[in-house]
């Protein structure tokens, strides 16, 4: 099995000889710097101070960040220190281990590979990755005013939204709180193989997306694969059909057991994260029907910038309800694309159905509540609405979960290309 030639910590050059282990831990973290950029960084105990409760990974992470930090200041006997507790407490953190011996192989001034050299070369190229992202979030954490860009609203009787940056391998948990959308969470996960964006049955990558937790699996029901258990969400959607995108069991589940972090692309396509993690979270999602923004990287907004498009966008959205309750089905059409499909009905079959149905009314009552909007990621033109629709005309009534795509279309229009209950 080929054997390492690198590093973790050391990526630029390796000690030689006599040279000085000061000299040597000066080229630590350029590597990391380089590719992190300059952006700022949050202080790791300030992380940990502020833990929510829900993370059962965020104190060892951040003993492993805390470590990095210190021997960055080429304060090795400190980072050793931290290191040593860090394994001893999560033996199974495997990534701890070898920058574990990083630092004492760089401390004895024999640093000739990672781990000593005896990490295969596929291993070492997952734990880099890992090593990576890790810092990188760690850098790019977003401040406290920030907002994910792509979650406009969300619904009164919606308290959770999970968000996950495929490139840093981070899931975010947003909670619908009086004073509006905040970040309570965020964990470390792992993505598909085959990186984003899935396309195909057996590609082995993760879908990028809006979906829906739908039900909890037990991990005693399933393989050890799974670890503590599994959510599954609803890929592929309507729009991934619509693109003739195949395959399905994308999932939310844990690790396998004894395994304490994935490298950031090892699954068949689905996110999978740490199984005390999974376990924590698990009662905000055992409801089920809690939204999941799967993006390639998550873009940060003003909550005044998403207040602006939500308040732009329930007015466009009040103006259809308002025109399929005046009855006047030329208006109400106008709200809907020519490219319009809802399971076997083109746009010229529902605009004949909507005539003949609002022909046989004389009166009609609609009510849209818990609505949620979501831009959708990658598509910027494309937004995802979601809201409990309450109907009623003289000889009908109804409640259900209606589920729309509105597209952005070329002549600056926005208007319906899908819809369907949920």
């Amino acid at each position: 099995m080929p054997m390492a030639s690198h590093s973790i910590l050391f990526m630029t050059a390796q000690p030689v000889g006599g040279v000085a282990c000061r000299g040597a831990v000066f080229l630590v973290f350029i590597w990391v710097l380089l590719v992190a950029g300059q952006s700022a960084r949050a202080n790791v105990e300030e992380l940990l101070a502020k833990g929510h409760g829900l993370s059962m990974t965020r104190e060892p992470e951040g003993y492993l960040l805390n470590a990095l930090e210190n021997v960055q200041r080429e304060r090795l006997d400190q980072a050793q220190t931290l290191l040593e507790s860090l394994i001893q407490d999560n033996p199974d953190f495997r990534l701890a281990h070898l920058v574990y011996a990083d630092v004492l192989a760089a401390r004895a001034g024999a640093l000739n590979g990672l781990g000593a050299g005896f990490v295969p070369e596929e291993d070492l190229v997952g734990l880099e990755d890992e090593v990576r992202r890790r810092w990188l979030s760690h850098q790019q954490r977003p401040n406290g005013a920030l907002l994910p860009s792509n979650l406009i609203a969300l619904g009164e009787a919606e308290p959770y939204a999970l968000v996950v940056d495929l490139e840093l391998s981070r899931m975010y948990v947003l909670a619908n709180t009086g004073n509006g959308l905040r970040i309570v969470e965020d964990y470390y996960v792992s993505g598909g193989k085959g990186g984003p964006e899935k396309h195909r049955e057996g590609d082995r990558r993760t879908p990028l997306g809006v979906y829906f937790i739908q039900e909890h699996i037990p991990g005693q029901r399933l393989p050890s694969l799974y670890g503590w258990g599994a959510f599954t969400l609803d890929y592929p959607n309507p729009l991934d059909r619509r693109m003739g995108k195949t395959g399905h069991g994308i999932w939310l589940h844990g690790n396998p057991t004894g395994i304490f972090s994935r490298p950031p692309q090892d699954s068949d396509g689905c996110v999978t994260m740490h199984n005390k993690d999974l376990e924590a979270l698990a009662p905000l999602l055992k409801n089920g029907n809690v939204p999941v923004i799967i993006s390639r990287q998550v873009a940060w907004a003003d909550p005044a910038e998403l207040a602006r498009n939500r308040k732009a966008f329930l007015s466009l959205l009040d103006s259809w309800r308002s025109d399929w309750e005046s009855l006047n089905t030329e208006a109400y059409l106008q709200h809907y694309s020519r490219e319009f499909r809802s399971g076997t009905q083109n746009y010229a079959n529902w605009a004949r159905h909507k005539q003949r149905v609002n022909a046989g009314k004389q009166k009609v009552r609609i009510d849209l509540m818990n609505i949620n909007l979501f831009e959708y990621p990658e598509f910027p033109g494309i937004i995802v609405a979601t809201f409990t629709q309450d109907y009623w005309s003289d000889n009908f009534q109804s409640t259900s979960r209606k589920h729309q795509f509105w597209k952005h279309e070329a002549d600056g229009k926005w208007r319906i290309i899908y819809e369907g209950t949920h």
